[in-house]
C-alpha cells in the first residue's frame, strides 16, 4: 500500500485546520475573560487552555474555581466531562498507519477535541500521524492565544462589553445541543430531562457544590442512556 509523504500530511492536516483555529479563537476569548473574571492571570488563562483543551471542562472549571471547589473535586469533574476523548483516542488509533509506537498513538489521542476528532476520522484510512499533528499545530494556537487575549482584554474593555462577551461561550454551548437535536428526538429529550435533574439537584441539594453535581449526574445519566439506548452496530463499526 503507498501512504501519503509525512510532510505532505502533516501541510494538509495544518491547512484543514484553519477554520478551527478561527473557530477556537473567537469562542476562547470568552473563556479568557470568565477566567479573568475568577481571578486567573493570562498566564494562568493562556497554562490552563494549553494543559485543558475542552470548551466544556473548562467552564466547569471556572466555576468550580470561583466556588472555591477542592482540587478533587476539580479533577474528577474533569475526568467525568472528558471522558469522551478517550473513546475519540482508541477510535482514531485503529484508523492509524500499522506500526505506530505507543508514544506517537499517545501523541495522536493527547490533544483530541470534538472538532479534530471529526476532521480526522474523515480522512480515508490509513491515517497519517503527521496529519493529526498537524491539525494541532493550527488548531492549538488559537484556543491558547484566544484565552489569553480574552483574559488581557478583561482588564481593558467595559464592563458592558465583558459581560456580553462572557456568555458567548455558553450561546455556542446551546448551538451545539440544538443542532445535533435536530436529527434525534432521544437526544431532545436526554436535554430536557438533564435539565430538569439538575435542577431537582439543586432544589432537593441546595448545598451540593457545582463540581460534585456536574460529577453525579454526568455519570448517572451518561450510564443510564449507554444501557438503554446503545449506538447501532453500524455506527460502532465506521
Amino acid at each position: 500500500m503507498v501512504y501519503e509523504e509525512d510532510n505532505k500530511a502533516f501541510i494538509r492536516g495544518f491547512r484543514d485546520a484553519f477554520p478551527i483555529f478561527i473557530s477556537y479563537f473567537t469562542v476562547s476569548l470568552a473563556v479568557g475573560i470568565n477566567a479573568r473574571n475568577v481571578g486567573l492571570s493570562v498566564f494562568q488563562s493562556g497554562l490552563m487552555s494549553f494543559l485543558n483543551l475542552t470548551s466544556t471542562g473548562q467552564a466547569a472549571g471556572i466555576r468550580i474555581i470561583s466556588e472555591h471547589g477542592s482540587f478533587i473535586e476539580l479533577a474528577l469533574s474533569q475526568l467525568a466531562i472528558n471522558l469522551r476523548y478517550l473513546l475519540m483516542g482508541t477510535a482514531l488509533a485503529v484508523r492509524l498507519r500499522p506500526g505506530q509506537s505507543l508514544g506517537r498513538r499517545i501523541l495522536v489521542a493527547i490533544g483530541i477535541t470534538d472538532e479534530i476528532f471529526a476532521l480526522s476520522a474523515s480522512t480515508p484510512k490509513p491515517l497519517s500521524p503527521r496529519y493529526v499533528f498537524g491539525c494541532y499545530c493550527m488548531s492549538m494556537p488559537g484556543w491558547v492565544l484566544g484565552t489569553m487575549i480574552g483574559s488581557a482584554l478583561g482588564n481593558i474593555l467595559p464592563l458592558s462589553i465583558v459581560s456580553a462577551l462572557s456568555i458567548a461561550l455558553y450561546a455556542m454551548f446551546t448551538y451545539l445541543v440544538i443542532e445535533p437535536s435536530k436529527k434525534s428526538k432521544v437526544l431532545v429529550g436526554l436535554v430536557i430531562i438533564s435539565m430538569l435533574l439538575s435542577l431537582l439537584t439543586d432544589k432537593i441539594l441546595p448545598s451540593l457544590s457545582f463540581g460534585m453535581k456536574v460529577i453525579i449526574l454526568t455519570v448517572a445519566i451518561a450510564s443510564v442512556v449507554s444501557i438503554l439506548f446503545p449506538l447501532p452496530e453500524e455506527d460502532l463499526e465506521k
